[in-house]
């Protein structure tokens, strides 16, 4: 599920100066952290399907509301799987560290309650560092209590077989398109699969997801615009 919210935030603050679009963060920020306007029961039960009313209850106490300020690398490779998070609004990114230390991002998270955990499940250790590419509103629920929710109600262990199937599902089609396609059309495929954030994220992770060199991205670009300019 896309995030239309996040696109109307960042059109309303393009046409602002950098000190009102620091004061509307701050303000943003405060209001999620205090008074978020999200009903938690309501995102369980609709948003991922949970069921039964005492998993819900559960899973909203031990929930809480937390917020990622751009550039902030909020899970470590190699860490225990301790919380799992839920995007609500904003984009992260995952990535590993090569043998020079140079970052390699392997995927983008910002789709409404899509989970980022950084693992395949709930147990062993973390593969991947997560940092907020842009300010990111969350919820963060330990992983503990998603695996008594799931002995609570068994049927909740569909929700969570979902859940990885969706990953596994966007990460072949990422493992397909890299293998398959040239430069040009990696591109092509990144602005159709990931249209609300190709104008959001850096094009230097761009670059680094879809296995190109930035100078490449820069000429493919510049060669698509002027494919439009003549047609």
């Amino acid at each position: 599920m896309g995030n239309p919210q996040m696109s109307v935030n960042l059109h309303k603050q393009a046409s602002m100066s950098r000190r009102e679009r620091e004061r509307a963060r701050q303000r943003r920020k405060k209001v999620w952290l205090t008074e978020p306007p999200l009903d938690l029961r309501t995102f369980y039960r609709d948003a991922l399907g949970v069921k039964g009313d005492d998993v819900v209850e559960l899973l909203s106490r031990n929930t809480r509301c937390v917020y990622r300020n751009k550039g902030e690398v909020y899970t470590h490779a190699g860490e225990p799987v301790s919380m799992v998070r839920f995007v609500i609004t904003g984009v992260s990114r995952g990535y590993v560290l090569g043998d020079e230390g140079e970052d390699n991002v392997l995927s983008f998270g910002y789709r409404y309650g899509e989970p980022v955990i950084g693992a395949s499940c709930l147990s062993g250790k973390t593969v991947l560092f997560l940092e907020a590419v842009t300010d990111m509103e969350l919820l963060e629920i330990p992983a503990t209590v998603i695996k008594q929710g799931i002995q609570m109600e068994f049927t909740n262990a569909l929700v969570y077989e979902r859940l990885l199937a969706e990953a596994l599902e966007k990460q072949m089609k990422i493992q397909i398109a890299l293998n398959t396609l040239n430069g040009e059309d990696r591109y092509r495929w990144f602005l159709d699969e990931y249209k609300d954030i190709a104008e959001i994220v850096p094009q230097n992770y761009v670059a680094s997801f879809l296995g190109i060199q930035p100078q490449s991205l820069s000429r493919i670009k510049r060669q698509m615009k002027a494919k439009v300019t003549t047609e």
